[in-house]
């Protein structure tokens, strides 16, 4: 048969012997050498082509299981075919409508979802079921290679402009995206996140969100699986985080802010320190100063801690150190409230578009981390790219502003806009300040009402242990120092919010906004 590599492949070539990956479960692990990991995907990629795989076809990939989602989705690479990755909590039926997928690759709870709902039909022809269990309505895949299995299939180098991958984005800000991935989008991130990682030859990373167990072999350092809660991150023991960095010496910690909050919590409750880790790389939402200041009494000293800015569309474009993240928060510049985000990395260029007299507007970016287009959306194409002088121009949606540093600053998205009489809202421009208020662990502003007429109401969720009191008064002391704090009609205790399902970090604001609605009614009956 003939088969291509995509030319991250030649990462994976050298040090065989070297670890490539550790799947975590409770009370157990296992590993995979590099050379064992390219075996399995040689291994897969017969089998594939035996179930009738080919260059072209779109293949959708839905398991929880790190080295099969890893293996796989290398072993299609290697035939030529893309992957689809799907959050499993998002709409599927309407991802695979867009994607129409030939082939269904996943565990049996994934199977199960797709005949009882419908999903793919009638367009899946090629049903293959991973993982130990049986399920009669699919074909066996086996992942790992079977002893004296060696044979190394026939390889070609792609185009660079080749379908690489087809990721979803995960429906937190409305209906889920297929983000389409050229080989060379995909190049482009993992060279824009070796910038960032400056990876060494014995670093040990642990992946706190399943897609990073996808780039962490290809990035070099033996990556670590925790057994993490795939469909509520925020949700796992935090045991089975802390335990595989202790065990493993990890160097570099990747994960949402929710994530890194379980870290961070269970670190100080039980007066544990993580003195192997020199980095953390928070993703999915803003960082926090306060939770900043939780991983650093965790951490050594001169360990790095970055809040990277990105999107399922273009990842990563910026990066802010916790040190310069407080230093912003300290003395902002003149004109620039929310959050800072940092100078964009190397080969990404960011822009304001539309903005105002103040210079907000809505954050662009070009570079070669930026996806070309969604997959099958020419209406959401429409809307968010545009051709520019260095390649394709991705509006993401988010409000910002550029300072005279040419740092990146974030106020919230475009479509989560607080419009008042007469006034207008951002929302990180009220929570990065109200999250500062002593005993409080996050808020969130949402509009109650019609456009143009709405009541700002912001939601305050408590730190454990702190009476809602104190919490109410500490930030409304803080809105009573901020220009637009006034602004605010309503302040509502809640204790928890519903959040993205990928990491749990960004907040639901359509069904927080809805549950405000109703105990504002309640409040007046």
């Amino acid at each position: 048969m003939t088969v291509t590599v995509p030319p991250i492949a030649a990462r994976m070539a050298d040090r065989p012997d070297a670890v490539a990956l550790v799947e975590c479960r409770k009370g157990s692990s296992r590993t995979t050498s590099r050379g064992e990991l390219v075996r399995h995907c040689h291994h897969i990629a017969r089998a594939l082509h035996d179930a009738g795989v080919r260059p072209g076809h779109k293949a959708v990939v839905m398991t929880r299981d790190a080295h099969d989602l890893t293996a796989v989705c290398y072993a299609l690479g290697l035939l030529g075919a893309v992957p689809v990755l799907i959050e499993p909590r998002a709409e599927v039926g309407r991802c695979l409508q867009d994607t129409v997928p030939d082939v269904f690759i996943g565990e049996p709870p994934a199977h199960l979802g797709r005949l009882a709902l419908g999903w793919g039909r009638p367009h899946v022809r090629i049903a293959l079921v991973t993982g130990p269990a049986q399920f009669p309505a699919g074909r066996r895949l086996a992942t790992r290679t079977p002893a004296g299995d060696t044979r190394p299939p026939a390889v070609r180098e792609p185009d660079g402009d080749e379908p690489a991958l087809i990721a979803f984005t995960s429906g937190s800000t409305g209906r889920p995206k297929g983000a389409e991935y050229r080989h060379a989008t995909l190049a482009g991130q993992l060279d824009a996140l070796t910038t960032l990682m400056d990876p060494r030859p014995d670093d040990v990373l642990l992946a706190g969100f399943l897609p990073a167990a996808l780039l962490g072999p290809l990035l070099g350092p033996a990556t670590i699986a925790p057994a993490v809660n795939h469909l509520a991150p925020a949700r796992t023991p935090p045991a089975e985080l802390v335990g595989p960095i202790l065990r493993h010496r990890a160097t570099v910690v990747l994960a949402s802010p929710a994530v890194l909050t379980l870290i961070a919590r269970h670190c100080a409750r039980h007066r544990v320190t993580l003195p192997s880790v020199r980095q953390i790389l928070s993703f999915g939402a803003p960082l926090r100063v306060r939770l900043a200041d939780a991983l650093r009494r965790a951490v050594p000293d001169d360990a790095e801690i970055l809040s990277v800015y990105g999107a399922t569309e273009c990842l990563p474009v910026s990066a802010i150190t916790d040190h310069d993240l407080r230093a912003t928060r300290a003395r902002p510049p003149a004109g620039h409230a929310g959050t800072c985000l940092g100078r964009p990395v190397p080969g990404v260029r960011a822009r304001i578009l539309d903005s105002d007299a103040t210079g907000l507007g809505e954050i662009a970016v070009t570079g070669t981390t930026v996806s070309p287009v969604y997959h099958a959306r020419p209406d959401a194409d429409a809307v968010t790219k545009s051709d520019s002088d260095h390649g394709v121009l991705h509006r993401t949606g988010d409000l910002g502003r550029l300072d005279d540093e040419g740092r990146l600053w974030f106020l919230g998205r475009k479509a989560h806009l607080v419009t008042g009489t007469g006034f207008t809202l951002a929302t990180e421009d009220i929570e990065a300040a109200a999250d500062t208020a002593p005993g409080v662990r996050r808020t969130a502003l949402v509009g109650v009402g019609t456009a143009v007429c709405q009541l700002p109401v912001l939601c305050v969720e408590p730190a454990p242990s702190t009476p809602r009191a104190t919490a109410l008064a500490a930030v409304r002391a803080v809105l009573k120092n901020h220009p637009e704090g006034h602004r605010v009609g309503a302040l509502l205790i809640r204790s928890g919010f519903p959040t993205d399902p990928r990491h749990n970090s960004k907040i639901d604001r359509m069904r927080l906004a809805g549950w405000a609605a109703r105990r504002l009614r309640g409040r007046t009956r």
